[in-house]
């Protein structure tokens, strides 16, 4: 019987270990939580995000080869993550129609997190929580895991130890020194998903609305929709954390523009085309008041000025600013609040079907300390389980 440590018990570690075990190997689970699946139990507000009801290759990023990511992430289709969840962990999921998000019906995180701990003891993996890896050592055709439990003997080890985002959670790059120190090609990590900081709008703290943001890297468009919030930092919301890598991602930033509205520069044309309206009352149909007023400021015009005298120069200066106004980065929150970290083990220094290290045989990555990470919505869950499955499914053949 093959022997598999699992080093992380996390969502694709649980996933990964659970699948190892269902294939005939001898499966010990090493987490250094007392409970693991910690990032399980805060995801969505302590709901758990479980999955998108449609997954978007296109909107994931990674430094490494993009048909390597669709290829991992499309070798289990969203339908049987789906079933799985439902059918083998017994947890129905419903769908949040208004975000395209997937839920446990009971709104609770911890359902998710419990199912894939008992569905991977039921398979006979044994679990040591409070247990640290320190180092592994690969020779003799197998590893040395050494933990602060004492040492571990394994045939196959799966790494699943996340990144370094939400170190609460116990993230803390474990996972990511150790690939490096056995040779793998690593991608600069950073955070993503993360709260922006910016400087000049802290009278707007607590200002929330519906925006689209875009950003070019390279020859590359960016752009997100959705919530955005003024904080008193500077900007958070779904729309600034899916593209907040442009800031954070090396070797440089990109500027970031907003539309604060659903209408584009033709459209505020049309609306000061008014007769002797004023141009806030105009403004405040679309945007909050208190954004509005900032924006007029900004374009040098007087909170009274109607559209019968308004200047060519301050229309098209205020319209630019509703339209394509440059956010005033100056920072980011960092790994304390991203939601996952960007970079990690290169795609291609792994097979793309098992997950199993071109370098050092025996040895298998998943989730997060690979070089890949999708959008806010479940897809990085998606990730996770479909990784994790691929690495636990090759470990564990015996």
């Amino acid at each position: 019987m093959k022997s598999v440590a699992v080093i992380g018990g996390g969502a694709a570690g649980l996933v990964a270990a659970a699948f190892a075990a269902a294939g005939g190997a001898e499966v010990t689970l090493l987490e250094r939580t007392a409970d693991g699946g910690r990032k399980i139990l805060i995801s969505g507000g302590g709901r758990c995000n479980v999955l998108p009801s449609a997954l978007a290759p296109e909107r994931f990023v990674t430094d490494s080869p993009a048909h390597l990511l669709r290829s991992m992430l499309r070798a289990w289709p969203l339908h049987e993550q789906r079933a799985f969840f439902e059918r083998d962990l017994g947890i129905p999921l419903a769908l949040e129609a208004e975000s395209g998000k997937l839920f446990p019906q009971s709104n609770r995180a911890k359902d998710i997190r419990d199912g894939l701990v008992a569905f991977a003891r039921e398979r006979g993996v044994g679990m040591q929580f409070d247990t640290s890896v320190t180092a592994i050592h690969a020779g003799n055709g197998g590893f040395t895991v050494q933990t602060s439990a004492g040492d571990i003997q394994a045939a196959r080890v799966i790494l699943a130890t996340g990144g370094l985002s939400v170190p609460m959670t116990g993230s803390d790059g474990t996972g990511l020194r150790v690939a490096e120190l056995l040779g793998h090609r690593m991608i600069a990590t950073y955070p993503a998903l993360t709260p922006l900081l910016g400087s000049g709008h802290e009278s707007l703290a607590g200002v929330s609305l519906e925006v689209r943001l875009r950003s070019k890297t390279g020859s590359r468009a960016i752009e997100t929709s959705g919530g955005f919030l003024f904080t008193h930092r500077g900007y958070s919301g779904p729309s600034v954390l899916d593209i907040s890598h442009v800031v954070t991602r090396p070797p440089a930033s990109a500027a970031i523009r907003a539309q604060w509205s659903a209408l584009n520069a033709g459209a505020w044309e049309r609306e000061f085309e008014a007769p002797s309206a004023l141009v806030l009352t105009l403004v405040a149909r679309h945007v909050p008041a208190r954004l509005g007023e900032r924006l007029l400021i900004e374009s040098g015009m007087p909170l009274d000025r109607r559209t019968s005298s308004l200047r060519r120069t301050e229309r098209l200066g205020l319209i630019d600013r509703l339209t394509s106004y440059v956010l005033p980065v100056t920072g980011d929150e960092g790994y304390k609040k991203a939601e996952v970290t960007g970079g990690g083990v290169a795609l291609d220094e792994v097979e793309p079907r098992t997950l199993e290290s071109r370098r050092c045989a025996g040895l298998f990555f998943c989730g997060e300390v690979l070089d890949a990470f999708g959008p806010i919505g479940g897809h990085n869950f998606a990730w996770a389980w479909a990784t994790g499955r691929a690495a636990g499914l090759a470990a564990g053949r015996t």
